[in-house]
């Protein structure tokens, strides 16, 4: 793996500020992270995680169904549930659990799953771990993903996508999915893990923002990223809710998140939903950055949202170039196979609502300096 440039390792950070980070002693400008709103170190969302610890205790100390539930819970699902307008929420653990979750307990033998090709891990080892045939379609190929949902062979039918897509930062056609759905009478699930928060009137994500939020069967949220926090949340039709109370072994199987994670959380949503102008800045830092690339003649695929891409091939010339940037004062970290197909590892710039045109601008010079060896 070494020889191949594959091999990764651990580095310690520190956070020093919002878009400020410390690694191996030095000061890096962070462009790696997604705490996209800047929320992950808000004094209110840390006086909330604090207050909950001190009233509940930190960790739930059992499984859901146990005595594991605690009032955190009870409010995130509720307020997230609202959030997403659907009947009621589940809290689990990290998305990768909630996906596992929502693909391993609804859809059963006889079923299809049918998944962008280029879905988070979560999602394709979710999906190989269910009782239902799975098959893969490309981005855009609504030919193909057509002829896969008229098959007669299948009783039901999901379709699983994420919304923006973690390694090319491009979003999926909500609205040509939602129209296959009804088509062939098919359940839509969203992964909206680097949307919710960032996108939308209201923050809720890349389906409010296409005006598809209620054509969504299921939606699945990370609370990690723009949220600042962690775990996930399901939003979907109470009965739903109740079949994976009941079935979904990655709920019952394991402790419940940490009501101060719920805490903090809860006062995520709360600025998000009462201060837009965190999305509206980081959509146009997102778009700024991304201007800026393209100007210069760089690969940024068909990104159109925070995460921005600058494919570069080769893993070990990606490991160099993102070290080069380290020693530029810069955090981007290199993305190799498997996360991504091999010739198209890529440097993987995520944007934050905090960054500076300032800081923006020196990456970007720093960057083209880099390529250009």
């Amino acid at each position: 793996m070494r020889e191949a440039g594959l091999l990764r390792h651990l580095r310690c950070a520190g956070l020093t500020s919002d878009t400020m980070i410390r690694m191996d002693g030095r000061e890096l400008v962070n462009l790696s992270s997604n705490d996209y709103l800047n929320l992950a170190a808000d004094v209110r969302v840390v006086k909330a995680a604090c207050e909950a610890a001190g009233k509940w205790g930190f960790g739930a100390s059992a499984s859901r169904l146990i005595c594991g539930t605690r009032g955190p819970h009870e409010d995130l699902e509720a307020e997230f549930a609202a959030f997403f307008g659907k009947e009621a929420a589940l809290s689990f653990t990290s998305g990768w659990t909630a996906n596992q979750a929502i693909l391993t307990s609804l859809p059963q033998k006889g079923d299809l799953i049918a998944m962008d090709k280029a879905d988070h891990a979560s999602i394709l080892d979710a999906a190989a771990a269910s009782k239902a045939d799975f098959r893969t379609y490309r981005r855009g190929d609504y030919v193909r993903l057509g002829k896969l949902l008229e098959s007669t062979r299948y009783d039901r039918k999901f379709i699983v996508t994420e919304s923006i897509f973690s390694m090319d930062g491009d979003c999926a056609n909500l609205a040509s999915l939602v129209e296959l759905k009804k088509a062939y009478d098919a359940i839509l699930v969203v992964d909206e893990a680097h949307s919710a928060g960032c996108m939308g009137r209201t923050g809720a994500g890349l389906a409010e923002d296409m005006g598809m939020l209620e054509h969504v069967d299921i939606v699945a949220a990370p609370l990690g990223k723009a949220f600042g926090a962690a775990g996930a949340v399901v939003a979907t039709q109470k009965t739903v809710v109740d079949y994976l109370v009941n079935t979904a072994r990655p709920f019952i199987y394991t402790t419940a998140p940490p009501p101060a994670s719920c805490a903090a959380a809860l006062a995520a949503l709360e600025i998000v939903r009462s201060e837009p102008q965190r999305r509206r800045r980081l959509a146009e830092n997102a778009s700024y950055l991304r201007n800026r690339l393209m100007g210069q003649g760089l690969n940024i695929g068909n990104s159109s949202s925070h995460i921005i891409p600058v494919v570069t091939g080769k893993p070990q010339e990606t490991v160099e170039a993102a070290e080069k940037l380290v020693q530029r004062g810069f955090l981007v970290v290199a993305i190799r196979p498997p996360t991504v197909p091999r010739g198209a590892s890529r440097l993987r710039i995520s944007v934050q609502n905090g960054h500076t045109v300032d800081q923006l601008d020196a990456f970007a010079d720093a960057l083209v300096e880099v390529l250009a060896g």
